[in-house]
């Protein structure tokens, strides 16, 4: 995938020109994932070095690609391996001096269906206001409702 190793470098190099931090201890080479459904990309940390995996779902859009790649390699900055204020700012500074809309999460539809489409398996109700609190997973909140409260103060309890 030496493209894709080209166009790294070339969107790291823009994150350098506007002054952003990017690491040097990145690994060459961009990972493609042929099995991920839930997320676009993801950069990882381990001995010292970063390396960028992307789904294989984004090659086929290469501006949604170019956004992911940028996305992580934020994730590459000091103190923003996690989507805190530090990468939230550098988040902003890209999208407005390069035209990226870089987010925490994007929602994405394709030929396939949306990339992240969860089922609704358990609701949690009020039993003060009523307002229902749906969830994907299983959680603590979906095995303990007792434990937990509305908005309102009012208690929750599972009713699917």
């Amino acid at each position: 995938m030496e493209e894709l190793d080209g166009l790294m470098a070339m969107l790291r190099s823009e994150l350098l020109a506007l002054g952003i931090p990017v690491s040097g201890k990145l690994l060459p080479g961009v990972r493609v994932n042929t099995r991920a459904k839930r997320r676009l990309g993801c950069c990882y940390y381990q001995g010292g070095r970063y390396w960028i995996e992307v789904s294989e779902r984004v090659l086929d859009d290469e501006a949604l690609l170019k956004q992911t790649l940028v996305h992580e390699l934020l994730h590459t900055c000091p103190k923003c391996r996690d989507h805190g204020e530090r990468w939230k700012a550098y988040a902003r500074l890209v999208n407005e001096k390069l035209g990226y809309k870089i987010e925490r999460t994007v929602k994405t539809e394709g030929t396939e269906g949306p990339l992240r489409h969860e089922e609704v398996k358990y609701i949690l109700e009020c039993q003060s206001c009523g307002a229902r609190i749906e969830r994907m997973r299983m959680s603590k909140a979906v095995k303990c409702p007792w434990r937990y409260r509305c908005p309102c103060g009012g208690k929750l309890r599972r009713v699917l």
